[in-house]
């Protein structure tokens, strides 16, 4: 009853000021249990965390696949291991690759024979004792017994096999860049078709994070904008929003990748990111300072006479901190505590 009548004291005595301002002594300060804070410049405007998942970027992710038919003599990496380009990630044994560089060297052959027609005929030509027609078939010889000679090469390189590996049947499949191993998928002994998947690697310079956004939540979010992470302190830039929604939890998928570098985090692990974006005339309060009135945001800002309402750009906020836009003072501290009583006071003198 002691505060409702000090509130209606107040009421009567600033009825006829100016609608912004609210004329109030110490005293009536103390009684009203107005605390004050002065607000900080703020640089950047961090939003509530929210929870993401590291994972590795869609172009920095690939499968490592059995060249040829096979069974799986050993797998010399494990999950989580650092392997260099070039390292030999698995070894297959394949009973069919002898016949395939056997083919080749056949081709190597065909080849090198169809050359020395082709010279012999020339100069049989050149002496005037074979018809031109003669060197013509055997130039079209010669071009067949090279294209075969080149699709049996090109059929091993795409296999990542040598002459003399196919010749003993061995497969060394070995990495094609510096890479992290993410899962091993079989093990030694098991037999394999040609193109199964043996592993699953990521490029760990190349990370993203993942994060399952309410419709709401998303679409303050825009192309280009920074979340941090926490606690590392690193910067992922929004990279991608989701069109649509998923069916069942009714939220949409946003990625933002982190710079090209080596860093602290790991593919699958969960974290706490903030979305930040520069700030303009920005300053960073106790969220208790912050008010709504008819659709829009305030704060109370002390004035030599008491306090004065100051329409404000609500930036973000969370439990603790929120961060507004307006013309503030850092010499001019802000209402924390007594909001609700000054909020009544300037609303009972017919504010808007």
């Amino acid at each position: 009853m002691k505060h409702v009548f000090v509130v209606s004291c107040l009421l009567a005595l600033t009825s006829s000021l100016h609608a912004a301002d609210i004329m109030l002594g110490a005293t009536q300060i103390e009684r009203l249990g107005i605390r004050d804070a002065a607000p900080v410049p703020a640089a950047q405007a961090s939003a509530a965390p929210w929870s993401a998942r590291v994972v590795a970027s869609a172009d920095a992710e690939w499968v490592v696949t059995a060249p040829a038919v096979g069974v799986v003599v050993r797998v010399p990496v494990v999950e989580g291991q650092q392997v260099a380009a070039n390292a030999v990630l698995v070894e297959l044994r394949s009973a069919g690759l002898p016949e395939q560089g056997a083919a080749l060297a056949q081709a190597r052959s065909a080849s090198a024979l169809a050359r020395s027609n082709l010279e012999r005929d020339r100069a049989l030509h050149a002496e005037g004792l074979i018809a031109e027609r003669r060197v013509r078939e055997s130039e079209n010889a010669a071009a067949q017994a090279d294209a075969a000679h080149g699709a049996a090469q090109s059929r091993l390189r795409l296999l990542g096999v040598s002459a003399a590996d196919a010749s003993s049947g061995r497969v060394q499949v070995r990495a094609e860049a510096a890479a992290t191993v993410l899962e091993r998928m079989v093990l030694p002994g098991q037999r394999v078709d040609e193109a199964d998947a043996l592993l699953r690697l990521a490029d760990a310079r190349k990370l993203m994070l993942e994060l399952n956004l309410t419709v709401a939540q998303a679409q303050d979010v825009r192309e280009g904008d920074v979340l941090l992470v926490e606690p590392s302190g690193e910067q992922a830039r929004v990279t991608q929003i989701g069109w649509g929604a998923a069916d069942t939890t009714q939220t949409v998928r946003v990625r933002a990748a982190l710079p090209p570098a080596p860093s602290s985090l790991r593919p699958g692990l969960w974290v706490k990111a903030r979305r930040s974006q520069p700030a303009i005339d920005a300053w960073t309060v106790p969220a208790a300072a912050v008010t709504h009135h008819d659709g829009r945001t305030w704060v109370f800002s002390r004035t030599a006479q008491g306090f004065r309402a100051v329409e404000v750009q609500a930036l973000s906020q969370d439990a603790g901190l929120a961060t507004v836009s307006g013309a503030l003072d850092a010499k001019a501290a802000v209402a924390v505590s007594g909001v609700a009583a000054l909020k009544a006071v300037w609303l009972g003198k017919g504010a808007e």
